[in-house]
């Protein structure tokens, strides 16, 4: 097989993953946040190095695929760095944007009060066009038409075409027209506006880049599609991905890599922990799979769609600690990778997490990245003493102690509330820590959540990276039918076009469509209660399946095996959606016979670390000359080339033959 590329951006580094079978190079770079495209493009270069070849043009030759994860999206609505958005609904919603709390949290957030406007059935098209004016006169940069019920009218078509014929072309000028209908089509009327108004929000920053990228791969001889990591967990070509597809999709691809490691070990049930330079990101694998939410929280934005559950934090290595109140607080927000924590002498002047790992002893200024980044403590302890040490009335050491013990308290609330969900007692979970600093809080945070056992691995710091190297290119595609369950001839005709479109698009993008699978799923409502919305997914269907069987039945069955009566007049399907799925060449750990126990071989030397009291001597060992078989005693650090692995006292490391460091208490 040829090469396959996999780069995660996030709001401080860029991560690397660069495969060939079993041969796995991996990367890591600071971020570009004023334009992601550069780090991207120079994560691909120092790849091609790492790879062997003299030129990016000259390894691209040899790559297959080419993934890409990234934060642009997240980053515009955390930062609120979208344009001004205007947005047309129905009458007697502009308060609470069909949210049946009375509230909707967008409001203040992705728009303004008084940039949304309510529209009246029958359409006044004076009126409408006089509202438009005030709209485009307030400075709005993006329109979104999103009117109740959207789906079984043709209200929404209506307007942006009074819009578009009556409205002069000039002085609308560049600001788009979006219908919530075309972005979403979710029955609920709080969820498709809200879809809507992220996809407006994020488009421009993020199609800028899509683009830019695609254009750079182009220019340095690449004629395959670049593929963009979505939020479902697959990847898909740029010209088939609408912006909202890629929020959160990075630590998505973490969560599907923690579901990789999982069913290799054979764990149930794992927490994933992703502790990054900006955020970080907690998810949960229950009974041999990543669990779902009916209700998720997209940024702050509320949803009504099954996604996967994810929580995030704004806890990470360049995450600000300050003293408010005579108390420590940590967040939200982040030095990011310029300037960064104080250490790194680049003019921050603040207190990071990051500061406070280096003076407790777990960093080595002179070995930090692999040696790669001098870091300065004079810096970091400027700045503590400052910031943190003398408001709160601590020396150095104890301030820094309370900054990490903080950020892993934090965390481990979070992660208790999480498993607590499940019903499930927390010696039942295994922690997967991961991310540039999840190995060195990974221990600590299991231990104030009750778990006994973690694991750190050797891909650890690009393991959202590895995440999208194990995702297969997926395709979805949507139907509104309105029509019952019944109704098996028509749904079949549309799951038939839905499927000619998957294999046509497919196609195009230059894949062998012999392994194609095809799975459909389904929103009803109940026409006794049509509030009550129903989702359920099909079985996967194989590609000799839909060939070979009738379509008909296989839907009729999956309703049947669903429990929701096949031929139910009063069930009505209100979406239909069709995930194609095509499995790709996957990269496959190596895996090596255990040695000996003694980790000698590794041995770097002793270092104090002052977590507590006067200190601990601790052992230092290079975590890349650790065997399958070593077993580790802490206190210990292990220093890698991308990230740091901590052992705390009354825990023990073994070093499996993937590579991956088994953490048990002793």
């Amino acid at each position: 097989m040829g090469f396959t590329i996999d780069i995660d951006t996030g709001g401080t580094f860029t991560d690397g993953l660069f495969t060939s079978g079993t041969e796995i190079k991996r990367v890591k770079v600071d971020s570009t946040p004023h334009d992601l495209t550069v780090s991207w493009l120079k994560c691909m270069e120092a790849g091609a190095e790492q790879c062997g070849f003299s030129s990016l043009p000259d390894f691209l030759e040899q790559v297959d695929i080419v993934r890409w994860s990234n934060t642009v999206a997240s980053n515009v609505v955390a930062e609120r760095k979208g344009p001004k958005m205007g947005l047309f609904v129905t009458e007697g919603n502009r308060q609470s944007l069909y949210s049946a709390n009375g509230g909707n949290p967008v409001l203040g957030h992705l728009i303004e009060q008084n940039h949304v406007e309510e529209i009246r059935h029958p359409i006044d098209t004076e009126k409408l066009l006089i509202k438009l004016k005030e709209l485009l006169e307030a400075g709005v940069r993006r329109i979104c038409i999103s009117l109740n019920d959207a789906l079984k009218n043709k209200d929404e078509v209506t307007i942006k075409e009074i819009i578009e014929d009556q409205f002069p072309d000039h002085y609308l000028g560049h600001v788009p027209l979006l219908l919530g209908r075309d972005i979403c089509k979710h029955p609920d009327d709080m969820t498709r506006t809200n879809m809507a108004l992220l996809n407006s929000y994020v488009h421009g920053p993020l199609a800028q880049s899509m683009y830019k990228a695609e254009d750079e791969l182009r220019g340095h001889g690449f004629r395959k599609p670049l593929l963009l990591g979505h939020t479902d967990g697959g990847v898909v070509r740029v010209s088939k991905t609408k912006p909202v597809d890629t929020i959160e999709s990075g630590p998505i691809f973490g969560i599907h890599a923690g579901d990789y490691w999982a069913n290799l070990y054979d764990f149930p049930c794992v927490i994933t922990l992703d502790v990054g330079g900006t955020t970080t990101k907690i998810g949960l694998i229950k009974d041999s799979h990543p669990a779902m939410t009916r209700d998720p929280d997209l940024l702050g934005v509320p949803l009504k769609q099954a996604m996967l559950d994810l929580k995030s934090i704004a806890i990470g290595g360049g995450t600000v600690a300050r003293v408010s109140g005579g108390k420590l607080e940590m967040g939200p927000e982040s030095m990011g990778a310029f300037p960064g924590p104080a250490c790194y002498d680049l003019g921050g002047t603040e207190a990071t997490l990051t500061d406070a790992c280096l003076i407790s002893g777990y960093l080595d200024a002179n070995y930090f990245a692999g040696g790669e980044k001098k870091i300065k403590r004079e810096q970091a302890e400027k700045v503590l003493k400052e910031k943190i040490a003398v408001p709160l009335g601590l020396n150095l050491e104890d301030a820094a102690n309370e900054i990490i013990s903080k950020a892993a308290d934090m965390i481990a609330a979070e992660i208790t509330e999480l498993a607590n969900k499940t019903e499930k007692p927390a010696l039942d979970f295994v922690l997967f820590a991961f991310g540039g600093n999840g190995a060195v809080l990974g221990c600590e945070v299991a231990q104030k959540a009750g778990i006994q056992k973690s694991y750190i691995f050797s891909l650890g710091a690009v393991l959202s990276a590895f995440g999208s190297s194990v995702a297969d290119i997926t395709h979805t595609y949507e139907y509104s039918p309105l029509v019952p369950v019944s109704e098996h001839e028509v749904l079949a005709g549309m799951a038939q076009e839905m499927l000619q479109e998957a294999q046509r698009d497919m196609e195009g993008e230059g894949f062998d469509l012999a392994k194609l699978e095809a799975g459909l799923d389904f929103t009803l409502y109940d026409q006794r209660d049509p509030k009550n919305f129903i989702q359920f997914s099909s079985s996967s269907w194989k590609k000799a399946d839909f060939e070979e069987k009738n379509i008909n039945d296989l839907i009729r069955n999956s309703f049947v095996d669903a429990g929701k009566g096949s031929d139910s007049e009063d069930l009505i399907v209100e979406v239909m959606k069709l995930r194609a799925r095509l499995p790709v060449a996957k990269v496959q750990p190596g895996k090596t016979q255990p040695g000996k126990e003694n980790p000698s071989d590794a041995h770097k030397g002793e270092r104090v670390i002052r977590r507590g009291g006067d200190g601990i001597s601790s052992t230092i060992y290079d975590w890349n000359k650790l065997a399958a078989g070593n077993t580790v005693a802490g206190p210990a650090v292990l220093e890698g080339s991308d990230t740091t692995y901590v052992v705390p006292q009354g825990w023990r490391m073994t070093m499996d033959p993937y590579g991956n460091g088994e953490l048990e208490r002793s």
